[in-house]
């Protein structure tokens, strides 16, 4: 089958979206099948770009920068995207291309248009894979209230889900969010769990016996630092145990609120 994968993260990124779609891209690459990775760029300084990576075709798009810029901004470049994205495809060796399935990732909520204009051109399903069921998960931590921009974003977030023909969640507890959806016509919902293909044996940059780290029993975060993984509370607790000569606290990973921990670490006095 010939298969295109939608997404906003991809290696070189090391976040947990980009290692899991690689996975999967090779994946279906060993199966036998065709896949084609569409991912934004704002690095690039013409419409398109094919690259290959491990037998994945890789199509990066010009799009408008989305990751490490502030909320505003990122909200009007996330609604610019999928369209950009759709221009720029269109102008590319791949405009009529056609294909078996279409699959996206969420997050972002914004590749609804996109996925609709490849199913439609292709008269092919779509699978949605969920892994951030936003705005919801922002409403619920009090982060953004059920106004206007709630509504705005559960709008935009409802027609990607309207697009899709299968929706995979993370978690049986994700299924109720979906009920009314998967009572369309047509419509499939399903547990897809994360998935890692087995990691090589390769050396880490990070060695803890050369920082104030050595000799402890050191608690590792590794992930995205933004603002759903809460990560002041952690910072909470690495200061309420500073005195357990025996305990240390490692941070791994990038994220809208990773230079703000960062300086908050600071004015605490950690290392």
């Amino acid at each position: 089958m010939r298969i295109a994968l939608i997404a906003d993260t991809f290696p070189p990124l090391r976040t947990s979206g980009a290692v899991q779609l690689r996975d999967l891209s090779r994946e279906f690459v060993r199966q036998g099948h065709a896949l084609t990775v569409m991912l934004p760029s704002a690095d690039l300084d013409q419409p398109w770009a094919i690259e290959d990576m491990d037998g994945v075709q890789l199509l990066r798009l010009r799009a408008p920068k989305t990751k490490d810029i502030g909320y505003v901004r990122r909200t009007l470049n996330e609604f610019v995207m999928p369209f950009a994205m759709l221009r720029n495809l269109r102008n590319s060796p791949l405009a009529k291309q056609r294909w078996d399935g279409v699959v996206w990732y969420a997050p972002s909520i914004f590749h609804g248009p996109l996925a609709s204009a490849l199913k439609k051109s292709s008269h092919c399903k779509g699978y949605l894979i969920i892994r951030d069921i936003f705005p919801e998960w922002a409403a619920d931590m009090g982060l953004m209230g059920r106004g206007l921009p709630y509504r705005v974003f559960k709008a935009v977030a409802n027609y990607q889900y309207s697009v899709a023909d299968t929706i995979g969640v993370q978690t049986p507890g994700n299924l109720t969010y979906f009920n009314d959806w998967a009572t369309g016509a047509g419509r499939q919902l399903e547990v897809l769990q994360n998935w890692l293909a087995h990691a090589p044996e390769i050396s880490c940059t990070i060695d803890l016996a050369k920082t104030a780290l050595a000799g402890r029993k050191v608690f590792v975060y590794a992930g995205n630092m933004g603002v759903a993984q809460g990560m002041g509370v952690l910072l909470d607790l690495a200061e309420r145990l500073r005195d357990r000569a025996d305990i240390g606290f490692l941070f791994v990973g990038r994220g809208s609120d990773t230079q703000s921990l960062a300086a908050d670490a600071k004015v605490r006095g950690f290392e």
